[in-house]
């Protein structure tokens, strides 16, 4: 066993070296520059006790279980762990550990949206925004958000973009709406998803419609741009946040933009 998995197994150790090991594990970001005294006082234990733990695990003494701690730290962030994108890290974890978990997430993130996406439906909606007069937005929540700074970014493109239930004027834009305009409706759960009517209106009039979501067998939109649930529908019973739909919504996003930007300079 390494010296990180012995202080997590914790076995044969008396009630005092118990209390060191849950301290050293709670503050392992500090250990690799903490004296023994240091330790000692912290834990309110003796530099004695210390070390006898240190020789009940193999080592010499703390300076050398405090070297090959910090290397079993590092050899583990190193490591590929499964990611809960409900719950990336819990409230015991350092620091460390939480910069690891949440990295370790956006990038298994990026990665399953890059090997799902549907590069056809990318470049559809990437040329219908190009051909539109105005893009218009549907999003709720953490949504809205991605959706607010997409519409920013089309400036640079020279694009009108509305967030269109931002202001609760959702309706106006509907029935304004026409033939050379696109509707996107972003929803990871589809649970905000535009009135099946006003879409079908929107349809009849000839404004193309773009659904972003992890819904499936969806048909009431001209392109949909789909990517796997891997996050929680409800936003209660352990979910910590959106990290996971966030992420994929704005690397859907993003290249859309990309896409787009490079169709301008065609």
């Amino acid at each position: 066993m390494t010296v990180l998995e012995q202080l997590e197994a914790a076995e044969d150790f008396t009630y005092v070296e118990r209390k060191i090991a849950a301290f050293i594990l709670e503050h392992k970001d500090e250990i690799g520059v903490m004296t023994i005294s240091g330790l000692a006082a912290a834990t309110y234990s003796s530099n004695a006790a210390i070390i006898r733990m240190c020789r009940k695990m193999g080592m010499k003494g703390y300076k050398e279980f405090r070297i090959q701690l910090v290397r079993d730290i590092e050899r583990r962030q190193r490591e590929k762990l499964p990611v809960n994108m409900d719950r990336p890290f819990y409230k015991e974890a350092s620091a460390s550990d939480i910069v690891k978990q949440i990295s370790d997430l956006m990038t298994e993130t990026i990665r399953t949206c890059y090997e799902s996406m549907p590069v056809r439906e990318l470049e559809r909606a990437a040329r219908w925004i190009v051909e539109a007069d105005t893009i218009y937005i549907h999003a709720v929540g953490d949504s809205m958000i991605s959706a607010i700074a997409f519409s920013n970014r089309l400036i640079k493109l020279n694009k009108r973009a509305v967030v269109v239930n931002q202001y609760g004027e959702e309706w106006a834009y509907v029935r304004n709406a026409g033939r050379r305009d696109v509707m996107m409706v972003i929803s990871y759960s589809g649970h905000n998803l535009l009135k099946r009517n006003l879409c079908a209106g929107l349809r009849r009039k000839g404004c193309r419609t773009i659904l972003i979501s992890s819904l499936e067998k969806v048909t009431d939109y001209d392109a949909v741009i789909r990517f796997p649930a891997r996050e929680s529908y409800e936003s209660y019973g352990g979910k910590m946040a959106t990290y996971y739909s966030q992420t994929a919504i704005s690397c859907i996003l993003n290249c859309i933009y990309g896409i787009a930007f490079a169709k301008i300079g065609e």
